[in-house]
């Protein structure tokens, strides 16, 4: 009887630790993907209003609301959100006109590969934030939203330039990062998407920014 009770008391620990466990890993998840915070250089913020002597300046009502107009559209402008990097779905028309080298990356957080380079990617999401237009797609969570895209493993990586074309790399590009793939519609063969499958590296993604973003 004191052996069935220890053995009970054993499977119940087990369960106990497998629980936490489970749950320590879906909080770590939860927190790697939440939406980084962008630094104070990338993000704009309003000026403070300096603060006039009260005899300084006398102005009528219509004056002065018309005068404070302009500051409250530049306010407005200035503390917009700044675009996420984890999105639910594509937007690629916004993408490609938003004048700016684009980078989609298409990723799972139960494909190890892709977790190991969300370091990088957050960091080059952050540090080029205003210059390169970068979002990330979890296909596990949305896989509809990724259904009109050629992505056959992940991680993948879908480039658009600056003018919103498609990114087709440079030789030099090719030579130092490989994996390029590119995808042509079966009925006309004409170029569809451009991409990169597998882990790129911060410096990597750089040099490809870089180069998508190059005057023709």
């Amino acid at each position: 009887m004191k052996k069935r009770t220890v053995q009970i008391t054993v499977v119940i620990a087990i369960i106990i630790i497998l629980a936490l466990l489970f749950v320590l890993k879906r909080a770590s998840t939860a927190a790697e993907l939440s939406q980084p915070v962008l630094p104070a250089t990338a993000q704009t913020a309003a000026p403070a209003a300096a603060s006039q002597p009260e005899a300084e300046s006398v102005q009528t009502a219509a004056a002065a609301e018309e005068s404070l107009q302009p500051e409250e559209e530049a306010a407005s402008q200035a503390y917009a959100e700044p675009e996420p990097l984890f999105v639910s779905q594509i937007d690629e028309e916004a993408l490609r006109s938003s004048g700016q080298p684009v980078m989609i990356q298409f990723f799972s957080t139960t494909c190890v590969p892709c977790m190991s380079m969300m370091d990088d990617l957050r960091a080059f999401y952050s540090e080029n934030y205003g210059s390169v237009r970068v979002v990330a797609l979890n296909i596990g969570e949305y896989p509809e939203a990724a259904m009109s895209y050629p992505v056959s493993v992940i991680p993948t990586q879908l480039f658009f330039t600056s003018d919103g074309e498609n990114y087709i790399p440079s030789q030099r590009i090719i030579a130092s990062v490989g994996n390029f793939v590119q995808y042509t519609y079966r009925d006309t063969g004409e170029l569809a998407y451009v991409v990169h499958q597998g882990v790129l590296t911060k410096s990597q993604m750089e040099r490809i920014a870089a180069d998508a973003g190059r005057s023709e």
